[in-house]
């Protein structure tokens, strides 16, 4: 447990958050997640936390292991056919994960995820929030939507990002 993490997510105030997602953002995302879910039968999400929770960061938890946990606490991997997604935004590590449910990891290879997440560090380098999630987003509709087609399914996954 590295003291410097500790007091970066304690100090984490929560004015960045809204600085780079403001509400039109978050109902930009929200539609964007809706139409890429047009295409696909696979489910989004997008959670943004301003910072780990003090009882995780003593136990060390990682940015990849955050997200695993948050995945299955709002349900993403509540699909039909195993293919939630889930962006996770830690901003006060500056992380970005990619979790995907089990069928959705036999169709998007990792170099594949990686590419993703290095655009959208690009974008989010030029200040870019929204339209860094929104085009990671519509990549992954484009590798998901061959395996996944859009059929009729319940929308078990809700469009509207998470800000914690």
């Amino acid at each position: 447990m590295s003291v410097g993490r500790i007091l970066k997510h304690w100090v984490m105030s929560p004015i960045p958050v809204t600085m780079a997602f403001p509400q039109s953002s978050l109902d930009a995302v929200s539609r964007c997640i809706e139409e890429c879910e047009t295409r696909t039968s696979a489910e989004f999400r997008l959670i943004i936390e301003r910072s780990i929770p003090s009882k995780d960061l003593r136990r060390n938890i990682t940015d990849a292991d955050r997200a695993k946990e948050l995945f299955g606490q709002y349900g993403v991997w509540d699909t039909e056919e195993n293919n939630g997604v889930l962006i996770y935004l830690n901003l006060s590590d500056r992380a970005i994960e990619i979790y995907l449910d089990r069928a959705a990891t036999r169709v998007v290879k990792q170099n594949e995820l990686n590419e993703i997440v290095k655009r959208i560090e690009e974008s989010f380098s030029k200040g870019q929030f929204e339209s860094g999630v929104c085009n990671a987003f519509k990549e992954l509709t484009k590798l998901l939507a061959p395996a996944f087609p859009n059929k009729l399914v319940e929308n078990p996954v809700p469009n509207e990002p998470v800000i914690l």
